[in-house]
């Protein structure tokens, strides 16, 4: 398996880089906000899986169980984010660990279990506002490389 650097929890989420939208502050604070389901503050193992695998659902438009680079960027676009050049390839390429060109269930799921155990960095088991803005922070650097 691939050892990647930390992205975010939005990259680690697979896809959450392909189906977000701005509305409270950051782009960070917004996902956090979406992941956090019960609204206690904090962003459970759970709470992190079922957001990636929503936000994988979201981007498979062809419901073929694979997320391409169209996709991505289709799903960026549905969602009035700004295409970045090459963010949804560099992406894609990430987490791809079989070499298909595609995001696989299974492959984002493995992807989001360890990005999350990556972005809790007390490991208490669930991560704070910080510890998604810190990933993000991670992941929009490393996208832009």
């Amino acid at each position: 398996m691939k050892n990647h650097s930390l992205k975010t929890v939005l990259a680690a989420a697979g896809l959450a880089l392909c189906a977000t939208s701005p509305v409270f502050g950051s782009e960070a604070e917004t996902i956090f906000k979406r992941m956090d389901s019960d609204g206690d503050g904090k962003v459970t193992a759970v709470e992190h899986a079922a957001y990636a695998e929503t936000t994988f659902k979201q981007s498979d438009t062809n419901y073929d169980g694979q997320v391409s680079v169209a996709e991505c960027n289709a799903a960026q676009a549905a969602h009035g984010k700004k295409i970045k050049k090459n963010a949804a390839a560099t992406h894609v390429r990430l987490v791809d660990t079989d070499g298909s060109g595609q995001i696989s269930v299974a492959e984002n799921e493995t992807f989001a279990r360890s990005a999350f155990t990556r972005a809790d960095k007390n490991n208490d088991g669930s991560l704070s506002e910080d510890e998604v803005e810190d990933a993000h922070k991670a992941m929009e650097k490393e996208l832009k490389d």
